[in-house]
């Protein structure tokens, strides 16, 4: 039997604090950062106690799918994780699967939406790799968002709080990209909002019960994506009788920086000052119905030749 390989891509994380550097040299595409903007992104790290789990998820997502597989097809897959801008990079591990000698490889990015910034990137990354070895056969996955266990993780959340109470709103975030990529046709902030809607539909939210806000925004002159999470959360408290905000950050599967900083710290403060109350839902992180969507979109890719 002809095994398969399924390389599991995302941005990645420092391990630890001396990771930082190199890290960010690499999201700024080899530029060294200034001190200033390494000791902003340091102290955040620091803030969260160090450095963020997401390492640790993202091996357990791994283990989590490769366990799955096994049981439904045993002996048939092999999961392997590259990163884009931290060991184990993307394309060394693409080397690894092939000196391993699959001639098959799945590409299953950790993000649901299909994105230049994301999901795209990662390909490319891959696909360059792959043009030294010729032969080797590989399935691109763009976006696994619409997958049902993926919708329902969001959703029985929300069923176990409706009905809200009238001075409840829920606010789905997600991260914000620049205008200038959505405008050049760019699908994410579509499929954010596809998603948001199953959700909404799934759980029974009307539209006086929920807002749409984007978070996270890069420091560049560029504008992004509006509304700006901070900004709505506030506004809600102080114009439209909200006390409580409901957190669904719907654009992340895991407790990354984005969230530990941005939503549990950030956010909540500002929430506090306008006078209101955060509750955050919970992350995708390694739970079942995230791991089920994984494995759907593994079969998926194999079934459609994608």
């Amino acid at each position: 039997m002809e095994k398969i390989a399924v390389l599991l891509m995302a941005y990645g994380t420092p391990y630890k604090i001396e990771d930082i550097w190199d890290y960010y040299t690499r999201i700024r595409q080899g530029h060294k950062p200034p001190q200033k903007l390494y000791d902003q992104l340091a102290a955040r790290y620091k803030a969260i106690g160090g450095t963020s789990p997401l390492a640790k998820i993202t091996k357990d997502q791994a283990d989590g799918l490769q366990a799955q597989l096994d049981q439904k097809f045993p002996g048939k897959f092999e999961v392997f994780i590259g990163l884009k801008y931290i060991s184990p990079l993307i394309a060394k591990t693409i080397d690894q699967i092939v000196e391993a000698g699959f001639k098959k490889i799945i590409g299953l990015p950790l993000a649901p939406y299909g994105s230049e910034f994301a999901t795209t990137s990662y390909h490319r990354v891959a696909l360059r790799e792959l043009s030294n070895y010729p032969g080797i056969s590989y399935y691109q996955i763009n976006s696994w968002w619409n997958q049902p266990a993926f919708i329902e993780f969001w959703s029985e959340q929300l069923k176990r709080l409706v009905p809200l109470t009238t001075d409840t709103e829920v606010i789905f975030s997600a991260h914000s990209l620049p205008l200038k990529v959505i405008k050049n046709g760019d699908t994410y902030e579509k499929e954010v909002r596809g998603c948001i809607k199953a959700i909404v539909e799934a759980a029974g939210l009307t539209s006086a019960q929920y807002t749409i806000a984007w978070q996270s925004a890069g420091r560049t002159p560029d504008p992004w994506l509006e509304p700006d999470l901070m900004t709505t959360a506030q506004s809600l408290i102080k114009h439209n009788n909200i006390n409580q905000i409901i957190s669904c950050s719907v654009g992340f599967i895991a407790d990354n920086l984005e969230i530990l900083y941005d939503i549990d710290l950030e956010l909540k403060k500002a929430v506090a000052i306008a006078g209101g109350k955060l509750k955050r839902l919970q992350l995708p992180n390694a739970d079942p119905l995230l791991i089920t969507s994984l494995v759907k979109s593994v079969l998926n890719a194999i079934q459609q030749g994608n």
